[in-house]
């Protein structure tokens, strides 16, 4: 019944909006939506096209995106985006398929500027997030990208939101604390691959010191 419900206010939302290239929620499977230890959020899915062997409401039982689909011509989970990814989820000692994974906005556009009522998107995307964050409870939320961050630490209130650098110039990630867990917003990880960079690593442990 809640995919039935999900699907069916996405779909409206969806026609609302005028967006036209699709859309996708979770990379993960339905039942992280009852209850995770980790939650993985970005902004919206890139691109115009739609895959008719990736999934869009949710992953089957078991599967992740970031290790079964083939993106962008790699074979499958091996693209840099999804690389990084898992081995954020191994530095938490979570498998991928166990982690609440998804876009803050479940419409596709090929980057942020393209999409279509940006506004009207945005607030969408954070009252389904406040209901499934809710739902599912996850004591670690990691965030990737700044609008993502900033969406989410307005939505669960963090408080206490410091900086931390990640060992790549200027950048830096941020690490605050809500009701019942830590918000961590990362750099997106397609841009700044630090998970995987030696020159990163010191400065990932004491971001995440404290964090299994």
């Amino acid at each position: 019944m809640l995919e039935i419900k999900l699907q069916a206010e996405i779909e409206d939302a969806y026609r609302r909006s005028r967006n036209s290239w699709g859309w996708r929620l979770l990379a993960s499977p339905e039942n992280t939506l009852s209850g995770a230890q980790v939650a993985f959020i970005g902004l919206n899915p890139g691109g115009t096209v739609v895959h008719s062997e990736h999934s869009i409401y949710a992953m089957p039982s078991g599967h992740s995106a970031y290790v079964d689909e083939s993106w962008a011509g790699h074979i499958a989970g091996q693209s840099p985006l999804q690389r990084q990814v898992r081995a954020l989820f191994s530095r938490l000692d979570v498998a991928p398929h166990a982690v609440l994974a998804g876009n803050l906005v479940p419409f596709r556009s090929p980057d942020w500027k393209s999409l279509q009522d940006p506004k009207g998107s945005l607030a969408f995307g954070k009252d389904l997030w406040s209901r499934i964050l809710s739902r599912a409870k996850p004591p670690i939320v990691i965030t990737m990208g700044g609008d993502t961050t900033k969406a989410i630490v307005e939505l669960l209130g963090v408080s206490d939101l410091a900086r931390y650098p990640v060992g790549w110039g200027n950048v830096t990630a941020q690490r605050g604390a809500f009701d019942g867990g830590t918000l961590i917003g990362l750099p997106h990880l397609s841009r700044f691959g630090i998970m995987t960079r030696t020159k990163s690593a010191d400065f990932l442990d004491k971001l995440f010191e404290g964090i299994r």
